[in-house]
Parts: structure tokens; C-alpha cells; sequence
């Protein structure tokens, strides 16, 4: 046995000198200094991934044939793996003895300190020899913060005599652990002093919890517990769980499921509630017995069940070469479009897709949706599920792709969805990036500028880079509390507060003469008032400002209210182009909003150095479908920052992008 490790030396023993005044400051300041401590534990711990990587996968290799997983520890450390342990089976629907945690002192040590629990050195040894170890499957990972708790150091000394796989983790280096060599793998996640000297529930027990985290979820997933980042192996028990499982199976299954919620409800009581048999049934169409035997056959891992259903081809997938899917995902609407390599297309169209809106499970719904009718609408693949057909590449454009949070989540879903590898295969982007596409068969033009105006507003700058266009700038997009200026909502918006002020006068006026009339109100405003009285005919021009916000009294929903108002004020927008030409207060809020997108542009411009005579100029958006609108645009942006090489107007997306798709892939197929 090794000199023993002093436990002044320990780094978690040590005082730590930015927390030495949290007795004497306020509170705020205080959380501030915790929250500050906090933020280094996840930094610390990725630097233990790699060893955890491996940790994951020999244990799962030793979980799959059978073998269990025990943790031991003393204190907070043995808690938190009897947490971890604990969470496994109801999470997973895991064997209850397969992730077992075991306590110096047993239970009783759980609420209450038992003293001298920890330093009895046979103690896991009597505690493990209870259950029947089998060396060649089980395994054991240690839990000591302070790496030299005698409980632990007995525990894996002892696995590690009969060949069992031991794991320590432990929060200081070196250890005592790291000494006698009892661990076969050893994950040091070096936390440093605590805020409250020596206390290791806060720095250290953060970090232990990361890693268990990481640990048992990683075993699960390489179990197949998983499909994608659905629990698929949850167990419907209850009425939250079963609204869960009919959730997954539609969301996994796709076109496939018909089923209503009670034919789910009984095809999940055949399955003893198990929501990944349940899937291959309802997704393949076989019967039980047959996707049990599936499952069997490939370990309970259902991409792989699912891999090998999709690579049974078949004649009809000989027709795929070169087949591409482009989906414009928009928030107004989701628009699908497939074209084969001989030019066969199809359309398909299904609801609002602003992921921030609606959620992913929502979006990917949607999508599947529009891309399924899109193939049937194909000469080439009518008559086919969107699971059926092999693509040779797809590209999203995403309405809120842009949020960091929800990214990668989305590429995982739509990689399994369409079954292809992100990369040149599959392409997501923002649905704004669909549009430069247009342009890119033009070799004269080294960058483009997308101007947007529909609901909202907002211009983009992109660089041609092998034969592709990427994104180098964007200014506006602020959405209608702080910008959108230059767009529908904006000139909606300026044309109803000039119909607010006349509202206030005119209910002023009725205050004085009663038989007042509207007649001498602007004309702009009177048309606001009649427009939203064709609407809601119990509108009057004094209460125009609650038929603008919420019309119906009965409206509840929050975020359907904000977002059908916006569209109510972004619908006057039209009605104030119709009258720019003879009404100068309308001229005046169309040239605002014309001047505010020229702004947008020439910061473009000056910021990227772009030179407008090597550049493409696209419009998209609702507001550029109106002549006068995109008329007065161009010639102002012309007379700001010089004549574009190209301007194009883009008004079906999709169709870009499935064009453009379509030519590289021709191209490849022809090499």
C-alpha cells in the first residue's frame, strides 16, 4: 500500500482565495461569487471526456451481456451515485439491478452521518460480497472527491483482485486512488478549493454529478435506450406517459402511423407498454412477434432495426439517383419541393414553421408533412411513404435555425428523419439562405445582398465561395418590438399610429359635437377605420386601438395573440400602397420604409466592401411582391449605392434551392 496522501494537500481542502469575504458581503454579491465558481465545474469536466468516452463504452460492451454497474462511496459522494443509480431504471425502464449504489453505512447513512462509515476499509468488500459477482460482466465505479476515502479505496482494491472493470472518480490529483492503482480507468476532475473550504457537496459534487450524468446516460444510449434523443424505451404507466409515447411513435414513425390515439393506446397495450416494440410495429407494419424478433436480432437498437428496413431496397429506389429535397420552412408557411434527376417535380405545402415558435417536435411534424406530399405530388415517387424514398441530398431552410439552443438538436432530427448525414448530403440553414441560391449559376457575380420584406425585415450579405453561396453579414431582423422598419409590419404600423391620433381627436371631437362625423379625418386614417370595420363590424374609430390588439375577447393564448396581431397591423400595409400614389401622408410611409431598407443596405455594403457592380441583389418577402413597393426600393437603393450587377425577385424558395440542388447533383453524376 502506498505513503498516504495528507489531507491538507488535497486541492479540495485548500482555502480558496476569491471566496475569502463571503461572510461580509451582501447577498447578491454573494450568489454572484457562488454562480461565478459554479461556471468553471463544466470547463473542468470536459476535460475529462475522453477517458469518460471510454468508460462508456466498456461498460456498455459489459451491460449488454449481462453484467451491472456499481457505484460505491461515502457521504455526498456516495448519494450522488445512489441519485444516479436510483434514476436509471424509472428513466429507462432499465432492470432494477442493474445500476446499483451502495452507501457507507447502507440506507440509514443516506439522511444521516454515520460515523466512521467511511474509513472501515472491508466495508464495500462485505457490501458487495452479498451479490453474487460475476468479475467477467460487472463493474464498479468508485466515488471519492477526496480520492483517498479508505471505503472506496477497499472497494476497488477488492473488484479489482477478482478482474472486475473498476472505475474511480475522484476531484483531487494525485490520489491516493491514483497510488495503489486499484482503478482501471481513473477520471480526475481537479475542482480546486471549494468556496466553503473543504465543503465537497459544492464544486466537486457539481462535478461528480456531471460526470455520473454522462456515465449512465451514455450506457443507456449505447444500449439503444434512445432513439435519437427521444426516450423510446419509456414505459407508459401513467396518462402523462402514454400522451408521451403517442407522441414518439408519430414523431418516429412519420407518414406511417394513421393510427388514432385509442388504436395507439391498444397497440401499445400489446407491446406490455414498450414504446420502441410498439414502434417498429406501427412504423414497418409488422406484427408483434416479427418486430420483437427485430429488436432481438439487432440488440434493442432501433436505428439500426430501422437501417436495415430502409436498405432493403427496393426497384422502385433505383429511380432515386439524383432525387433532392428542398424545404422552406418558413414562418408563414412550410413549403416541400422534390425534383428527380430528369426533372420530374413535386410540391407540397403544410402550416407555420418558426421552430422558436412551435417547438422542434412541432417542426419536424410540419416538415415531414409538407416533404411527404411533395413526393406524392412526384411523377417519379407518387404513391410512396417520404421513409421509402432514398434522397441523394436535401437542404432545410429554417425559420429560427438561427438559435445556438436549438441547432443541433434540429440537425439531429432531421438527419434521422430524411436518413441523411449532415454535411453536403444535407444542408440546414436559416430559410433566408435558400435565397441566394438564384444567382449562382452567374459567374460574374462574386457576392450577393438579400434584402427581405415581409411581416418583418431584414438584409444579409453573402460571398461566393466554391460555387456556394456563404453568409458574411446581416443587419436588421429585430423583430417588431425594436426594428422590422421597412417592412409590412412597419408600414403597418406607422399607417395606424397616424389612424391612433386621429382616433383620439375624433373622440375628442365627439365629446364636444355629437353629431361629429369622420369626413374631416385624413384619408389614410379613414381607410384604416373602415378596413378594420369590414373586418370586425363592431369596430368604431374610437376603440380602433383594443380591434388591434385583441379583437376577440376570447383569445387566451399569449403567444397566438402577439403573433395575430402583427399580422393584423402588417395586413394595413397593402391598403397604404394602394393609396401612395394620391395620398401624400401614405407617399410619406412607403418612402420611410423604402429609406429604411436602403439604410440596411448600404451598411451592408460599406461594412463587407462590397462592390454593387460584382454583386447580386434578391428580394424575397411579401413586400417585394408589390411592383410599386420593389419599384421604389431598387431606384432609391440604385440612386444611394450604385446599380447591382443582377437584381432578382425570388418568390417560391423552394424551388431555388431544389433547382440548384439538382444541377450539383447532375453535375456528380455525370463525373
Amino acid at each position: 500500500m502506498s505513503a498516504p496522501i495528507q489531507l491538507a494537500t488535497l486541492q479540495t481542502e485548500k482555502r480558496n482565495p476569491r471566496t475569502t469575504s463571503i461572510d461580509r458581503v451582501p447577498t447578491l454579491e454573494l450568489c454572484q461569487i457562488l454562480n461565478r465558481e459554479d461556471r468553471e465545474v463544466p470547463l473542468i469536466v470536459e476535460q475529462c471526456v475522453p477517458v469518460i468516452a471510454e468508460v462508456v463504452d466498456v461498460l456498455s460492451d459489459r451491460v449488454r451481456n449481462g453484467g451491472r454497474v456499481f457505484y460505491i462511496g461515502a457521504g455526498t459522494s456516495g448519494r450522488l451515485g445512489v441519485l444516479d443509480a436510483s434514476e436509471i431504471p424509472p428513466t429507462y425502464s432499465a432492470p432494477l439491478g442493474q445500476f446499483i449504489a451502495l452507501i457507507a453505512g447502507g440506507d440509514y447513512a443516506l439522511r444521516r452521518t454515520k460515523e466512521g462509515a467511511e474509513d472501515d476499509r472491508n466495508g464495500a468488500a462485505t457490501d458487495l460480497e452479498e451479490f453474487s459477482l460475476n468479475p467477467k460482466a460487472d463493474s464498479l465505479i468508485g466515488i471519492a472527491s477526496s480520492g483517498r476515502t479508505p471505503y472506496v479505496l477497499g472497494g476497488l482494491s477488492y473488484m479489482k483482485s477478482l478482474g472486475a472493470t473498476t472505475v474511480a472518480l475522484v476531484c483531487v490529483s494525485p490520489s491516493a486512488i491514483e497510488l495503489e492503482g486499484g482503478a482501471d480507468y481513473l477520471i480526475s476532475a481537479v475542482t480546486g478549493p471549494e468556496v466553503v473550504t473543504g465543503s465537497t457537496r459544492m464544486k466537486a459534487g457539481t462535478a461528480t454529478k456531471l460526470i455520473l450524468n454522462m456515465i449512465s446516460t451514455g450506457i443507456m444510449i449505447k444500449l439503444g435506450k434512445t432513439y435519437g434523443n427521444l426516450m423510446i424505451d419509456v414505459k407508459a404507466t401513467n396518462v402523462k406517459l402514454k400522451h408521451r409515447a403517442r407522441n414518439i411513435l408519430r414523431l418516429v414513425s412519420g407518414d406511417a402511423c394513421t393510427q388514432s390515439d385509442e388504436d395507439l393506446d391498444q397497440i401499445l397495450e400489446c407491446c406490455y407498454g414498450n414504446v420502441k416494440l410498439a414502434a417498429v410495429m406501427v412504423a414497418l407494419k409488422v406484427p408483434v412477434a416479427e418486430a420483437e424478433e427485430r429488436l432481438q436480432r439487432h440488440q434493442g437498437i432501433l436505428a439500426h432495426v430501422f437501417e436495415e428496413a430502409h436498405n432493403r431496397k427496393t426497384p422502385e429506389e433505383d429511380l432515386d439517383d439524383g432525387l433532392v429535397l428542398c424545404v422552406d420552412a418558413g414562418g408563414t408557411s412550410c413549403k416541400a419541393v422534390v425534383i428527380s434527376k430528369d426533372g420530374d417535380m413535386g410540391m407540397g405545402m403544410a402550416g407555420p414553421c418558426n421552430v422558436t415558435n412551435i417547438g422542434i417536435e412541432a417542426a419536424m411534424s410540419t416538415i415531414m408533412k409538407a416533404a411527404q406530399e411533395a413526393v406524392s405530388n412526384c411523377k417519379t415517387t407518387e404513391g410512396r411513404r417520404i421513409q421509402s424514398v432514398k434522397l441523394s441530398a436535401a437542404w432545410v431552410g429554417m425559420a429560427g435555425y438561427e438559435r445556438q439552443s436549438l441547432s443541433l438538436t434540429i440537425d439531429n432530427s432531421l438527419s434521422q428523419l430524411l436518413r441523411l448525414p449532415l454535411g453536403p448530403k444535407l444542408r440546414i440553414t436559416t430559410d433566408i439562405d435558400l435565397l441566394p441560391s438564384c444567382v449562382a449559376s452567374q459567374a460574374h457575380v462574386e457576392s450577393v445582398v438579400v434584402v427581405v420584406a415581409g411581416t418583418g425585415s431584414v438584409a444579409m450579405s453573402y460571398a461566393k465561395v466554391n460555387g456556394q453561396f456563404q453568409r458574411t453579414h446581416r443587419v436588421g431582423g429585430w423583430g417588431y418590438l425594436l426594428g422590422d422598419d421597412g417592412s409590412g409590419y412597419g408600414i403597418g404600423r406607422a399607417a395606424i399610429r397616424a389612424a391612433l391620433y386621429s382616433s383620439d381627436f375624433y373622440s375628442m371631437q365627439i365629446g364636444r359635437d355629437p353629431s361629429a362625423t369622420t369626413q374631416t379625418l385624413p384619408p389614410l386614417s379613414r381607410a384604416v377605420f373602415h378596413h378594420f370595420q369590414e373586418l370586425y363590424p363592431d369596430s368604431k374609430p374610437g376603440n380602433l386601438l383594443s380591434t388591434i390588439l385583441l379583437p376577440d375577447s376570447d383569445l387566451r393564448q399569449v403567444r397566438d395573440t402577439t403573433v395575430a396581431t402583427t399580422k393584423r397591423i402588417a395586413g394595413i400595409a397593402e391598403l397604404v400602397l394602394s393609396m401612395a400614389a394620391s395620398d401624400e401622408e401614405a407617399k410619406h410611409i412607403i418612402d420611410s420604409g423604402v429609406s429604411s431598407l436602403v439604410d440596411l443596405v448600404a451598411l451592408l455594403i460599406k461594412a463587407g466592401g462590397i462592390d454593387p457592380t460584382k454583386s447580386g441583389l434578391v428580394l424575397g418577402g411579401g413586400m417585394m411582391k408589390e411592383k410599386l413597393y420593389r419599384t421604389m426600393f431598387t431606384q432609391a437603393l440604385d440612386a444611394r449605392c450604385g446599380k447591382f450587377a443582377c437584381t432578382e425577385r425570388v418568390t417560391e424558395p423552394a424551388i431555388i434551392g431544389a433547382q440548384f440542388m439538382r444541377s450539383k447533383c447532375c453535375e456528380q453524376l455525370s463525373r
